[in-house]
């Protein structure tokens, strides 16, 4: 069998550059977000951002926050061996009444564009740590128009959570206000301590030990 390689997704308004500590313990691929079509399902956006890549059955998808939830939808018409996903939400993860209340509501349709904008800037300098990573973190995000957070939060609140076709891990900070979710249902739910949304600043080296103690020995 094919030694297993990992795609490597990373979260909204970022790019690869959030990988660049992590020394992955199989052969890693990083992928780039690709911009949405206007009102695409996530569905579609997963097929046309993963099916262009030659992703084998015995690979591994790993996503960072709204890479994960691309990760899953991908992995539930699409054989690989396992998603992990990091500070994301497990497609059995309910949502919170408020972000149900929001989808009802339909608030991002009418929301001004450069609202939402500085709704999700805030969001990143809330959960940056150490302060110095921010001024990093701003510059990749600074690359997405407005149309693509827009699209984004209306993609994970809308999401319709199909069971991927293989087992979900689940890595998450205790202290992630972003995806404040207890992954309970994923096959593996581990929770790193004293850790924000953006956990890939400060905790790459317990997530590379999990990855290689946890999810390796899982392989086939």
């Amino acid at each position: 069998m094919a030694e297993a390689r990992v795609w490597v997704l990373p979260g909204m308004g970022a790019d690869s550059r959030i990988f660049k500590q992590f020394a992955f313990p199989w052969q890693a691929t990083y992928l780039e977000w690709i911009m949405p079509e206007e009102e695409e399902s996530v569905a579609s956006y997963a097929d046309r951002m993963l099916d262009r890549h030659p992703i084998g059955e015995n690979d591994l998808l790993l996503g960072h926050s709204v890479g994960g939830i691309i990760a899953q939808e991908w992995a539930s018409r699409n054989k690989v061996q396992r998603v992990v996903i990091l500070n994301s939400v497990h497609y059995q993860t309910p949502l919170r009444p408020l972000y149900r209340r929001l989808v009802k509501a339909g608030m991002l349709k009418w929301a001004p564009k450069e609202s939402i904008r500085k709704f999700i800037f805030f969001m990143a300098r809330l959960n940056s740590r150490p302060e110095a990573e921010l001024d990093h973190v701003l510059e990749m995000m600074e690359q997405f128009p407005s149309a693509y957070y827009r699209w984004v939060l209306q993609a994970v609140l809308n999401w319709e959570r199909p069971a991927p076709l293989c087992p979900v891990d689940s890595i998450r900070g205790d202290h992630d206000v972003v995806f404040p979710f207890e992954n309970k249902k994923a096959d593996h739910d581990w929770v790193l301590t004293n850790a924000t949304h953006l956990s890939f600043q400060t905790h790459t080296a317990q997530i590379i030990k999990l990855l290689k103690e946890g999810v390796d020995p899982l392989l086939s």
